[in-house]
């Protein structure tokens, strides 16, 4: 029986394109858009979510250049909070199809093959609800009758995975066409429905989706007071255990352009109260990505791995499969562990250190053909057969798992070659075979 992540990449994609307060304006649908945005790129990095300014050359809401000039920022600085480090993402309240107050950006993009192909992706609301007006110039907690409604994504919690229910599909939605679960951010927290799906990943592992934000009072009426606002989240995936690191959107709510940058750089000036942590990260190397024969042990090491500033504790280490046919892991939470492939293909490792205060990550992958097809074309030929003969040659001793010593005795031979010759897919090898 699936989990309730288990889904189908196209109905999923539909819900949210439908979903009730939640249909997704494209940028530039709306006619009545006129301020800049910035959208939120992300990406999977091994078994980490990342996120960033949009970086796709051309595309509404990855202008960063256009942004900050037309706030007019000082050279060199980026809509970045002083204090944390955290990214802020810019949006208007003006640019949504109805009047102000609502707005459908940022969205959220991928571009090609960052995301796995089905890959879902959700997001999850932090902290408060923060707010800048004319008056006092200062950001403190939003009033107490005013809130940031975010609805268009699918609440995971009502993903359906019994077949009963789902009249054969890998799952249907509770109450589909009546989508009302949302976000709401207050100067409290955060209420409602804290994650949401976003989208999925399409077949080339890109995505791009807009969800609706509402600038509201605590009874759902639409409008608040003039200023800015800003609240904090950060992305997740159903394929990667570590969410991105957490990012501010800040709203212009009927500010001037000229208060609204005063209002940005006020938190880009910032500067933290106390200096930052001196501790570093610990460093993650699960080595080069090889070529290995098939059937043979190979050794993940990840001696390469450090501690620039050790303690609190022992480097530990774990290995973990993300890639390929799976195989039993020997050694997964030591320094060097070993797996045995008995099929060809690509094996790709995830390999955590940790020193107690902190952890990194590394990947690594093994790239095993067929016995026999020593330059990975996917067949044997003459060519195989030749590059074997030319180790027998120049370098006879072989290195651990070389694909040119077939026999696995640690010796490059022609022997070898008779086996590549004997194996060949092709009839190169054999000039009168048809």
């Amino acid at each position: 029986m699936p989990n309730k992540w288990e889904f189908n990449t196209v109905n999923i994609r539909q819900l949210i394109k439908t979903s009730q307060l939640g249909l997704i304006l494209l940028a530039g649908v709306s006619s009545s858009a006129h301020a800049v945005h910035l959208d939120v790129e992300v990406w999977g990095d091994s078994d980490k979510m990342s996120a960033g300014f949009c970086r796709t050359a051309g595309a509404v809401g990855c202008d960063l250049a256009q942004l900050i000039a037309s706030l007019q920022l000082p050279p060199n600085t980026l809509p970045t909070d002083g204090a944390t480090g955290k990214m802020i993402f810019l949006t208007d309240f003006r640019d949504f199809a109805g009047g102000p107050n609502k707005t459908p950006n940022p969205g959220f993009q991928s571009v090609q093959n960052a995301l796995n192909p089905g890959e879902l992706i959700r997001y999850r609301a932090i902290g408060i609800l923060q707010y800048w007006d004319t008056n006092s110039r200062t950001w403190n907690p939003a009033p107490a009758n005013v809130r940031i409604k975010l609805a268009g994504g699918v609440d995971p919690g009502l993903v359906i995975t019994d077949y009963n229910q789902c009249g054969g599909q890998l799952f249907c939605f509770a109450g589909t066409g009546n989508q009302s679960a949302v976000t709401l951010y207050r100067g409290t927290g955060v209420s409602g429905s804290a994650e949401m799906v976003v989208d999925a990943g399409n077949n080339q592992g890109s995505m791009h989706t807009h969800l609706n934000w509402f600038l509201e009072n605590n009874a759902g009426v639409i409008g608040g007071p003039i200023g800015a606002y800003m609240l904090e989240m950060q992305i997740l995936s159903n394929q990667r255990s570590h969410p991105s690191e957490s990012f501010y959107v800040m709203f212009n709510g009927g500010l001037a352009l000229a208060d609204f940058s005063e209002a940005l750089l006020d938190r880009v000036s910032s500067f933290p109260v106390a200096p930052p942590s001196s501790t570093l990260p610990v460093i993650a190397s699960a080595g080069e990505d090889r070529v290995a024969r098939l059937g043979s042990t190979i050794a993940l090491d990840a001696s390469a791995s450090s501690d620039p500033q050790p303690g609190p504790s022992p480097l530990s280490y774990n290995w973990t499969q993300t890639v390929g046919t799976a195989v039993s892991l020997v050694g997964g939470n030591q320094q060097t562990a070993n797996f045995l492939p008995n099929v060809p293909g690509n094996y790709t490792f995830n390999l955590s250190v940790s020193d107690g205060a902190t952890t990194s990550y590394d990947e690594v992958t093994y790239t095993v053909p067929n016995i026999g097809d020593v330059d990975l074309d996917g067949d044997i030929d003459r060519i195989d057969v030749a590059l074997i003969l030319l180790g027998a040659t120049q370098s006879p001793n072989a290195v651990a798992n070389d694909v040119r010593d077939l026999d696995g005795n640690g010796v490059i031979t022609s022997n070898d070659a008779s086996i590549a010759k004997v194996r060949c897919s092709l009839r190169l090898c054999y000039p009168t075979r048809r």
